[in-house]
Protein backbone atom coordinates (compact mmCIF):
# COMPACT_ATOMS: atom_id res chain seq x y z
CA UNK A 1 0.00 0.00 0.00
CA UNK A 2 1.34 3.22 -0.95
CA UNK A 3 0.01 6.81 0.44
CA UNK A 4 0.45 10.40 -1.37
CA UNK A 5 -0.44 13.78 0.05
CA UNK A 6 -3.05 15.63 -0.97
CA UNK A 7 -4.16 19.18 -1.12
CA UNK A 8 -7.61 19.75 0.57
CA UNK A 9 -10.30 20.81 -1.72
CA UNK A 10 -10.72 24.01 -0.27
CA UNK A 11 -7.05 24.84 -0.78
CA UNK A 12 -7.38 23.69 -4.55
CA UNK A 13 -10.37 25.23 -5.35
CA UNK A 14 -8.77 28.62 -3.81
CA UNK A 15 -5.54 28.47 -5.69
CA UNK A 16 -7.80 27.45 -9.26
CA UNK A 17 -10.27 30.76 -8.24
CA UNK A 18 -6.83 32.79 -7.58
CA UNK A 19 -5.20 31.17 -11.00
CA UNK A 20 -8.75 32.43 -12.77
CA UNK A 21 -8.79 35.75 -11.24
CA UNK A 22 -4.63 36.44 -12.13
CA UNK A 23 -6.16 35.48 -16.01
CA UNK A 24 -8.88 38.13 -16.08
CA UNK A 25 -6.69 40.29 -14.80
CA UNK A 26 -4.03 40.47 -17.30
CA UNK A 27 -6.17 40.42 -19.83
CA UNK A 28 -7.96 43.55 -18.39
CA UNK A 29 -4.87 45.22 -18.62
CA UNK A 30 -3.86 43.94 -22.24
CA UNK A 31 -6.98 45.14 -23.37
CA UNK A 32 -5.95 48.56 -22.22
CA UNK A 33 -2.70 48.72 -22.98
CA UNK A 34 -4.00 47.70 -26.41
CA UNK A 35 -6.45 50.69 -26.86
CA UNK A 36 -3.95 52.84 -24.71
CA UNK A 37 -2.29 56.21 -27.57
CA UNK A 38 0.64 56.08 -25.75
CA UNK A 39 1.41 52.23 -25.65
CA UNK A 40 0.62 52.03 -29.33
CA UNK A 41 3.38 54.81 -29.88
CA UNK A 42 5.73 53.05 -27.38
CA UNK A 43 4.87 49.78 -29.68
CA UNK A 44 5.29 51.42 -32.90
CA UNK A 45 8.47 53.15 -31.56
CA UNK A 46 10.25 50.14 -30.20
CA UNK A 47 9.50 48.06 -33.02
CA UNK A 48 11.37 50.09 -35.20
CA UNK A 49 14.13 50.42 -33.44
CA UNK A 50 14.02 46.86 -33.43
CA UNK A 51 13.54 46.65 -37.15
CA UNK A 52 16.88 48.86 -37.64
CA UNK A 53 18.86 47.00 -35.39
CA UNK A 54 18.41 44.28 -37.89
CA UNK A 55 21.00 45.39 -39.97
CA UNK A 56 17.94 48.35 -41.29
CA UNK A 57 16.45 45.43 -43.06
CA UNK A 58 13.06 46.94 -44.20
CA UNK A 59 9.85 45.57 -45.57
CA UNK A 60 7.06 47.44 -47.42
CA UNK A 61 3.66 47.49 -46.27
CA UNK A 62 1.19 45.27 -46.86
CA UNK A 63 -1.79 46.75 -48.83
CA UNK A 64 -4.28 47.58 -47.08
CA UNK A 65 -2.46 48.18 -43.80
CA UNK A 66 -3.20 51.72 -42.15
CA UNK A 67 -2.64 50.63 -38.60
CA UNK A 68 0.48 52.16 -37.38
CA UNK A 69 0.33 49.13 -35.20
CA UNK A 70 -0.10 46.85 -37.62
CA UNK A 71 2.77 48.54 -39.41
CA UNK A 72 5.05 47.90 -36.29
CA UNK A 73 4.02 44.36 -35.80
CA UNK A 74 4.65 43.83 -39.91
CA UNK A 75 8.20 45.26 -39.37
CA UNK A 76 9.05 43.72 -35.84
CA UNK A 77 11.64 40.43 -36.05
CA UNK A 78 9.02 37.68 -34.94
CA UNK A 79 6.53 39.22 -37.88
CA UNK A 80 9.61 38.74 -40.16
CA UNK A 81 10.53 35.10 -38.60
CA UNK A 82 6.75 34.17 -39.03
CA UNK A 83 6.91 35.66 -42.18
CA UNK A 84 9.71 33.95 -43.77
CA UNK A 85 8.30 30.86 -44.39
CA UNK A 86 9.64 29.86 -47.34
CA UNK A 87 13.67 30.41 -45.70
CA UNK A 88 12.91 29.14 -42.21
CA UNK A 89 12.85 25.97 -40.95
CA UNK A 90 9.25 24.43 -39.90
CA UNK A 91 10.62 22.32 -37.48
CA UNK A 92 9.40 23.96 -33.60
CA UNK A 93 12.56 23.31 -32.55
CA UNK A 94 14.27 25.63 -35.05
CA UNK A 95 15.60 28.58 -34.06
CA UNK A 96 14.00 30.36 -36.88
CA UNK A 97 10.24 29.74 -35.36
CA UNK A 98 11.35 31.03 -31.86
CA UNK A 99 9.95 34.59 -30.71
CA UNK A 100 11.94 37.57 -30.93
CA UNK A 101 10.89 39.81 -27.88
CA UNK A 102 11.41 43.73 -29.42
CA UNK A 103 14.11 45.51 -27.85
CA UNK A 104 13.01 49.11 -26.25
CA UNK A 105 16.62 50.45 -25.92
CA UNK A 106 20.30 48.77 -26.36
CA UNK A 107 23.55 50.44 -24.63
CA UNK A 108 26.54 48.67 -24.64
CA UNK A 109 26.84 45.66 -22.55
CA UNK A 110 22.89 46.38 -21.74
CA UNK A 111 19.99 45.43 -23.22
CA UNK A 112 16.24 46.63 -21.99
CA UNK A 113 13.51 44.20 -24.04
CA UNK A 114 9.56 44.89 -24.00
CA UNK A 115 7.64 43.53 -21.30
CA UNK A 116 6.61 40.13 -22.58
CA UNK A 117 2.80 39.83 -22.73
CA UNK A 118 1.83 36.65 -25.26
CA UNK A 119 -1.42 35.46 -22.97
CA UNK A 120 -1.56 31.83 -24.05
CA UNK A 121 1.86 31.68 -22.49
CA UNK A 122 0.99 33.19 -19.22
CA UNK A 123 -2.26 31.08 -19.00
CA UNK A 124 0.19 27.79 -19.85
CA UNK A 125 2.66 28.70 -17.59
CA UNK A 126 -0.33 29.89 -14.51
CA UNK A 127 -1.67 25.79 -15.50
CA UNK A 128 2.08 23.83 -15.35
CA UNK A 129 2.46 26.17 -11.90
CA UNK A 130 -0.52 24.33 -10.65
CA UNK A 131 0.53 20.68 -11.90
CA UNK A 132 4.06 21.41 -10.64
CA UNK A 133 2.43 22.55 -7.05
CA UNK A 134 0.21 19.10 -6.98
CA UNK A 135 3.32 17.13 -8.05
CA UNK A 136 5.16 18.37 -5.78
CA UNK A 137 3.20 18.33 -2.90
CA UNK A 138 1.94 14.56 -3.94
CA UNK A 139 5.60 13.00 -3.13
CA UNK A 140 5.37 9.19 -1.88
CA UNK A 141 4.77 9.49 1.93
CA UNK A 142 5.22 5.64 2.62
CA UNK A 143 5.22 1.92 1.50
CA UNK A 144 3.46 -0.93 3.94
CA UNK A 145 2.40 -4.26 4.19
CA UNK A 146 -1.10 -5.26 4.83
CA UNK A 147 -3.48 -8.16 4.67
CA UNK A 148 -7.22 -8.50 3.94
CA UNK A 149 -9.24 -9.42 7.14
CA UNK A 150 -12.96 -9.48 5.84
CA UNK A 151 -14.64 -9.42 2.81
CA UNK A 152 -18.00 -8.60 1.79
CA UNK A 153 -19.22 -10.62 -0.98
CA UNK A 154 -22.34 -9.02 -1.56
CA UNK A 155 -20.59 -5.30 -1.91
CA UNK A 156 -17.40 -6.67 -3.19
CA UNK A 157 -15.80 -4.65 -0.45
CA UNK A 158 -12.29 -5.93 1.47
CA UNK A 159 -11.23 -4.83 4.42
CA UNK A 160 -7.56 -4.42 5.09
CA UNK A 161 -5.80 -4.17 8.07
CA UNK A 162 -2.34 -2.31 8.30
CA UNK A 163 0.05 -0.02 10.14
CA UNK A 164 -1.32 3.71 10.92
CA UNK A 165 2.47 4.46 9.70
CA UNK A 166 1.85 4.44 6.13
CA UNK A 167 -0.14 7.79 6.86
CA UNK A 168 2.47 9.24 9.35
CA UNK A 169 3.45 12.22 7.51
CA UNK A 170 6.29 13.11 10.66
CA UNK A 171 8.02 11.45 13.24
CA UNK A 172 8.24 13.99 16.22
CA UNK A 173 10.15 11.67 18.35
CA UNK A 174 11.52 7.97 19.37
CA UNK A 175 9.17 8.26 22.39
CA UNK A 176 5.90 7.10 21.65
CA UNK A 177 4.24 8.46 24.97
CA UNK A 178 4.88 12.17 23.88
CA UNK A 179 1.93 11.47 21.11
CA UNK A 180 4.17 14.10 19.14
CA UNK A 181 3.74 11.97 15.53
CA UNK A 182 1.61 13.63 12.93
CA UNK A 183 -0.76 12.13 10.82
CA UNK A 184 -2.38 12.83 6.91
CA UNK A 185 -5.92 11.17 7.48
CA UNK A 186 -6.90 12.68 3.94
CA UNK A 187 -3.89 10.87 1.85
CA UNK A 188 -4.70 9.36 -1.33
CA UNK A 189 -3.68 5.81 -0.39
CA UNK A 190 -3.21 3.04 -3.23
CA UNK A 191 -3.88 -0.95 -2.89
CA UNK A 192 -1.28 -3.15 -5.06
CA UNK A 193 -3.73 -6.58 -5.11
CA UNK A 194 -1.47 -9.31 -5.99
CA UNK A 195 -3.70 -10.83 -8.35
CA UNK A 196 -2.28 -11.76 -12.19
CA UNK A 197 -2.33 -8.15 -13.52
CA UNK A 198 -0.76 -6.99 -10.00
CA UNK A 199 -4.18 -4.24 -10.05
CA UNK A 200 -3.49 -0.99 -8.58
CA UNK A 201 -6.77 0.04 -7.05
CA UNK A 202 -8.03 3.17 -4.23
CA UNK A 203 -7.92 2.84 -0.95
CA UNK A 204 -10.20 4.17 1.74
CA UNK A 205 -9.44 4.99 5.46
CA UNK A 206 -11.82 3.40 7.33
CA UNK A 207 -10.39 3.89 10.65
CA UNK A 208 -7.06 4.69 12.40
CA UNK A 209 -5.94 4.63 16.14
CA UNK A 210 -2.81 7.02 17.16
CA UNK A 211 -2.49 4.75 19.94
CA UNK A 212 -2.35 1.62 18.73
CA UNK A 213 -1.00 2.18 15.82
CA UNK A 214 -3.39 0.83 13.34
CA UNK A 215 -5.14 1.47 10.30
CA UNK A 216 -8.16 -0.15 8.53
CA UNK A 217 -8.57 0.38 4.83
CA UNK A 218 -11.45 -0.63 2.37
CA UNK A 219 -10.97 -1.74 -1.29
CA UNK A 220 -12.74 -2.87 -3.89
CA UNK A 221 -11.95 -6.02 -5.60
CA UNK A 222 -14.27 -8.63 -7.33
CA UNK A 223 -12.97 -11.65 -6.04
CA UNK A 224 -10.99 -12.16 -2.50
CA UNK A 225 -8.29 -14.61 -1.35
CA UNK A 226 -8.86 -16.51 1.71
CA UNK A 227 -9.47 -14.22 4.84
CA UNK A 228 -6.79 -15.58 7.51
CA UNK A 229 -7.77 -17.12 10.96
CA UNK A 230 -6.38 -15.61 14.21
CA UNK A 231 -5.04 -17.05 17.38
CA UNK A 232 -4.47 -15.25 20.62
CA UNK A 233 -1.84 -17.72 21.94
CA UNK A 234 1.07 -16.01 21.17
CA UNK A 235 3.85 -17.49 23.89
CA UNK A 236 7.53 -16.24 24.73
CA UNK A 237 10.05 -18.76 22.90
CA UNK A 238 7.33 -19.75 19.97
CA UNK A 239 8.13 -19.73 15.90
CA UNK A 240 6.85 -17.26 14.26
CA UNK A 241 7.39 -15.70 10.26
CA UNK A 242 6.95 -12.41 9.53
CA UNK A 243 5.17 -11.87 6.09
CA UNK A 244 5.29 -8.69 3.89
CA UNK A 245 6.39 -6.95 0.58
CA UNK A 246 9.47 -5.04 -0.60
CA UNK A 247 9.41 -2.23 -2.77
CA UNK A 248 8.93 -4.59 -5.78
CA UNK A 249 5.42 -6.68 -4.33
CA UNK A 250 8.26 -9.74 -3.90
CA UNK A 251 7.36 -11.64 -0.64
CA UNK A 252 9.45 -11.37 2.11
CA UNK A 253 9.45 -13.57 4.99
CA UNK A 254 11.46 -13.20 8.40
CA UNK A 255 11.78 -16.28 11.10
CA UNK A 256 12.26 -16.09 14.36
CA UNK A 257 11.50 -16.63 17.79
CA UNK A 258 9.01 -14.19 20.47
CA UNK A 259 11.67 -13.01 22.60
CA UNK A 260 11.07 -12.90 26.29
CA UNK A 261 10.95 -8.90 26.99
CA UNK A 262 8.87 -6.21 27.03
CA UNK A 263 8.33 -2.55 26.00
CA UNK A 264 11.06 0.00 27.04
CA UNK A 265 10.82 2.85 28.18
CA UNK A 266 9.81 4.61 25.15
CA UNK A 267 6.95 2.38 24.13
CA UNK A 268 3.62 1.45 24.48
CA UNK A 269 2.60 -1.27 26.48
CA UNK A 270 1.17 -3.95 23.77
CA UNK A 271 4.48 -4.62 22.43
CA UNK A 272 6.08 -8.02 22.38
CA UNK A 273 8.94 -9.10 20.01
CA UNK A 274 10.29 -10.61 17.62
CA UNK A 275 14.04 -12.12 16.98
CA UNK A 276 14.79 -9.89 13.88
CA UNK A 277 14.72 -6.13 12.69
CA UNK A 278 11.47 -5.28 9.77
CA UNK A 279 12.13 -2.36 7.60
CA UNK A 280 9.43 0.13 6.10
CA UNK A 281 8.00 -1.97 3.23
CA UNK A 282 7.08 -4.80 5.60
CA UNK A 283 5.56 -3.01 8.34
CA UNK A 284 2.01 -3.94 8.21
CA UNK A 285 2.20 -7.49 7.67
CA UNK A 286 0.83 -10.43 9.47
CA UNK A 287 3.26 -12.59 12.30
CA UNK A 288 1.76 -16.20 11.66
CA UNK A 289 2.87 -19.23 13.10
CA UNK A 290 3.41 -23.02 11.39
CA UNK A 291 -0.54 -23.16 11.03
CA UNK A 292 -0.82 -19.73 8.82
CA UNK A 293 -2.97 -18.64 11.57
CA UNK A 294 -2.18 -14.56 12.68
CA UNK A 295 -0.36 -14.22 15.46
CA UNK A 296 0.02 -10.31 15.23
CA UNK A 297 0.67 -7.86 13.07
CA UNK A 298 4.12 -5.76 12.47
CA UNK A 299 3.60 -1.93 13.01
CA UNK A 300 6.50 -0.23 13.87
CA UNK A 301 9.91 0.04 12.64
CA UNK A 302 12.66 -2.28 14.29
CA UNK A 303 11.56 -5.88 16.11
CA UNK A 304 8.26 -4.76 18.20
CA UNK A 305 4.58 -6.60 16.45
CA UNK A 306 1.19 -6.06 18.18
CA UNK A 307 -0.28 -9.51 18.75
CA UNK A 308 -3.82 -10.19 17.73
CA UNK A 309 -5.23 -10.89 21.41
CA UNK A 310 -5.16 -6.73 21.32
CA UNK A 311 -6.06 -6.74 17.86
CA UNK A 312 -9.01 -8.67 18.00
CA UNK A 313 -10.33 -6.57 21.28
CA UNK A 314 -9.65 -3.24 19.08
CA UNK A 315 -11.93 -4.52 16.02
CA UNK A 316 -14.59 -5.67 18.13
CA UNK A 317 -14.57 -2.72 19.66
CA UNK A 318 -14.13 -0.73 16.64
CA UNK A 319 -17.17 -2.60 14.47
CA UNK A 320 -19.52 -1.61 18.28
CA UNK A 321 -18.58 2.03 19.04
CA UNK A 322 -17.01 3.31 15.55
CA UNK A 323 -13.74 3.84 17.75
CA UNK A 324 -11.02 2.39 19.83
CA UNK A 325 -11.60 3.59 23.21
CA UNK A 326 -8.95 3.16 26.54
CA UNK A 327 -8.28 4.17 29.49
CA UNK A 328 -5.20 6.58 30.42
CA UNK A 329 -3.64 5.31 33.58
CA UNK A 330 -0.76 7.69 33.44
CA UNK A 331 1.98 5.63 34.31
CA UNK A 332 4.85 3.55 32.93
CA UNK A 333 5.26 -0.22 33.53
CA UNK A 334 7.28 -2.87 32.72
CA UNK A 335 6.67 -6.91 33.61
CA UNK A 336 8.47 -7.93 36.29
CA UNK A 337 8.62 -11.47 34.87
CA UNK A 338 11.25 -10.14 31.93
CA UNK A 339 14.06 -9.15 34.75
CA UNK A 340 16.69 -11.34 35.55
CA UNK A 341 16.83 -14.58 37.42
CA UNK A 342 18.16 -12.81 40.19
CA UNK A 343 16.16 -9.83 40.56
CA UNK A 344 12.87 -11.60 40.36
CA UNK A 345 14.18 -13.60 43.25
CA UNK A 346 15.56 -10.67 45.37
CA UNK A 347 12.51 -9.30 45.11
CA UNK A 348 10.64 -12.17 45.63
CA UNK A 349 12.27 -12.86 48.77
CA UNK A 350 12.40 -9.27 50.14
CA UNK A 351 8.67 -8.03 49.06
CA UNK A 352 7.06 -11.48 49.02
CA UNK A 353 6.13 -11.24 45.47
CA UNK A 354 5.99 -13.57 42.22
CA UNK A 355 4.62 -11.15 39.59
CA UNK A 356 3.16 -7.72 38.89
CA UNK A 357 4.20 -4.64 36.95
CA UNK A 358 6.95 -2.52 38.22
CA UNK A 359 6.06 1.43 38.24
CA UNK A 360 8.91 3.09 36.36
CA UNK A 361 7.55 6.27 35.43
CA UNK A 362 4.62 8.49 36.62
CA UNK A 363 3.17 10.98 34.38
CA UNK A 364 3.49 14.41 36.09
CA UNK A 365 -0.39 15.54 37.47
CA UNK A 366 -1.85 12.22 36.80
CA UNK A 367 -4.49 10.89 39.45
CA UNK A 368 -1.68 8.18 40.01
CA UNK A 369 0.13 10.75 40.62
CA UNK A 370 -1.98 12.14 43.24
CA UNK A 371 -3.18 9.08 45.12
CA UNK A 372 0.73 8.80 46.20
CA UNK A 373 2.29 6.07 43.06
CA UNK A 374 5.70 6.18 43.32
CA UNK A 375 8.50 4.90 40.94
CA UNK A 376 10.09 1.78 41.93
CA UNK A 377 6.23 0.44 43.20
CA UNK A 378 4.54 -2.46 41.72
CA UNK A 379 1.48 -3.35 40.64
CA UNK A 380 -0.01 -6.99 41.43
CA UNK A 381 -4.00 -6.51 40.56
CA UNK A 382 -6.73 -4.66 38.62
CA UNK A 383 -10.52 -5.16 39.88
CA UNK A 384 -9.20 -8.47 41.79
CA UNK A 385 -7.27 -9.72 38.52
CA UNK A 386 -3.64 -10.32 38.64
CA UNK A 387 -1.40 -8.35 35.85
CA UNK A 388 1.66 -10.07 34.73
CA UNK A 389 2.66 -7.88 31.83
CA UNK A 390 2.09 -5.26 29.95
CA UNK A 391 -0.10 -6.96 27.40
CA UNK A 392 -2.61 -8.13 29.96
CA UNK A 393 -2.90 -4.74 31.41
CA UNK A 394 -4.05 -3.13 27.62
CA UNK A 395 -6.33 -6.18 27.50
CA UNK A 396 -7.51 -5.93 31.01
CA UNK A 397 -8.01 -1.61 30.33
CA UNK A 398 -9.69 -2.37 26.91
CA UNK A 399 -11.83 -4.75 28.70
CA UNK A 400 -13.02 -2.33 31.49
CA UNK A 401 -14.25 0.24 28.46
CA UNK A 402 -16.16 -2.15 26.75
CA UNK A 403 -18.15 -2.99 30.28
CA UNK A 404 -18.50 0.46 30.89
CA UNK A 405 -19.69 1.85 27.37
CA UNK A 406 -22.29 -1.04 27.01
CA UNK A 407 -24.03 0.79 30.46
CA UNK A 408 -24.88 3.64 27.83
CA UNK A 409 -22.01 5.60 28.83
CA UNK A 410 -19.68 8.09 26.28
CA UNK A 411 -16.26 9.10 25.73
CA UNK A 412 -15.17 11.62 28.23
CA UNK A 413 -16.88 9.76 31.05
CA UNK A 414 -14.87 8.26 34.33
CA UNK A 415 -14.71 4.95 35.64
CA UNK A 416 -13.10 3.75 38.96
CA UNK A 417 -10.84 0.83 39.09
CA UNK A 418 -9.01 -0.98 42.18
CA UNK A 419 -5.52 -1.39 42.18
CA UNK A 420 -3.91 -4.31 44.45
CA UNK A 421 -0.21 -1.92 44.95
CA UNK A 422 2.74 -3.02 46.95
CA UNK A 423 4.42 0.16 48.07
CA UNK A 424 8.31 -0.14 48.02
CA UNK A 425 8.58 3.46 50.24
CA UNK A 426 6.63 1.60 52.93
CA UNK A 427 6.93 -1.97 52.13
CA UNK A 428 3.60 -2.60 52.39
CA UNK A 429 0.63 -3.64 49.87
CA UNK A 430 -2.62 -1.66 49.88
CA UNK A 431 -5.55 -1.05 47.75
CA UNK A 432 -6.62 2.04 45.76
CA UNK A 433 -9.10 3.70 43.75
CA UNK A 434 -7.99 5.28 40.56
CA UNK A 435 -10.61 7.56 38.59
CA UNK A 436 -9.59 7.30 35.34
CA UNK A 437 -11.24 8.82 31.73
CA UNK A 438 -12.29 6.90 28.95
CA UNK A 439 -10.38 8.26 25.96
CA UNK A 440 -10.44 7.22 21.65
CA UNK A 441 -7.25 9.91 21.58
CA UNK A 442 -3.51 8.80 22.28
CA UNK A 443 -2.42 8.68 25.93
CA UNK A 444 0.11 11.73 26.46
CA UNK A 445 2.93 11.22 28.96
CA UNK A 446 3.95 14.87 31.34
CA UNK A 447 7.16 14.60 31.52
CA UNK A 448 6.85 18.02 33.56
CA UNK A 449 7.82 16.58 36.81
CA UNK A 450 9.92 13.01 37.08
CA UNK A 451 10.15 10.82 39.67
CA UNK A 452 13.14 8.95 40.96
CA UNK A 453 13.10 5.21 41.47
CA UNK A 454 13.54 6.26 45.84
CA UNK A 455 9.86 8.15 45.10
CA UNK A 456 11.41 11.40 45.79
CA UNK A 457 9.40 13.81 43.13
CA UNK A 458 11.77 16.17 41.58
CA UNK A 459 10.09 19.41 39.90
CA UNK A 460 11.24 22.57 38.09
CA UNK A 461 11.62 25.32 40.10
CA UNK A 462 12.84 29.20 39.62
CA UNK A 463 15.71 30.33 41.48
CA UNK A 464 14.86 32.73 44.09
CA UNK A 465 18.25 34.90 44.02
Amino acid sequence: MAPTTMEKVGEVSGSRSRAERRRRQRQRQRQRRRHSPTNRAGVAQSEALASSQQGERKIPLERGTSDPVEAAAATSPGAWHASSSTEASSVVSSPMCWPSVPVITKRPGCQILERFNDSAMEDAYEDLKMKYRAKRDGTLMARSSGFFINWDEESKVCTVLTSARLICSKYSSMDQWLGSDEYSPDATVYAHLLDKDETTVPAALLHYDRHFNIALFKVDVDSCAKIPSFSSEVTCGQDIFALGRDDDLNLTINHGCVQFKGPSMFERHYYMYTGFTTGQSGIGGPIINFNGQVLGMTNVLGMGFIPSSVILHCLDMWKKFGYIPRLHIGMKLSAMKFLDPIHVEKISRKCNIDSGLIVKEVSYGSNAEKRGVRAGDIIQSMNGKCIATTVELEIELMQICEDHLDKGRGIGSSVDIQIGIFRMCKGSTCTISLRLNISNDVEIFNLEGKQQSDGVLVRKTTDSS
